[in-house]
């Protein structure tokens, strides 16, 4: 089954997600694709980004464990996990940690990159910007 969670911030630390992760692998995993999101420290505009302010709805640890479900459906694909950090961030934060195993490489990357898709999509999850110039809603 996997994996969805929602963390306050210094709660969710990589390396012990990996470890959990990686022990509980069946023997024809033959690769593991992780995406690290980070806070940028500069607008698209090129503005300097002071935080970043996640909130979200709720339901969004069911609804990210229910991407992660889905990943898990797809040919070749035998694990998911999905670990959103919400919370005042600072430039350089981790904001979203998600792994996928699979038995192979290609399977992994096109899940990778299809549960971004939804999780940036689907969940209720909003970010507000603070910049020198004020502060705003991240319209994406």
């Amino acid at each position: 089954m996997g994996e969805g969670a929602v963390h306050r911030r210094g709660e969710a630390k990589f390396e012990e997600i990996l470890a959990s992760f990686r022990r509980s692998l069946p023997g024809d995993v033959g690769g593991i694709g992780c995406f690290i999101g980070i806070v940028r420290g500069i607008t698209g505009t090129g503005r300097n980004v002071m935080s970043l302010r996640y909130e979200c709805a709720e339901d969004v640890a069911s609804k990210l464990k229910a991407i992660a479900d889905d990943a898990e459906k797809m040919p070749g694909i035998r694990r998911a996990s999905i670990h959103h950090v919400i919370d005042e961030l600072s430039p350089g934060d981790d904001t979203v940690y998600v792994l996928v195993a699979g038995r192979g490489r290609r399977e992994v990357f096109r899940a990778l990159e299809g549960i971004m898709e939804r999780v940036k999509k689907e969940p209720l999850i909003w970010k507000k910007e603070v910049t020198q110039n004020g502060e705003y809603w991240v319209q994406e």
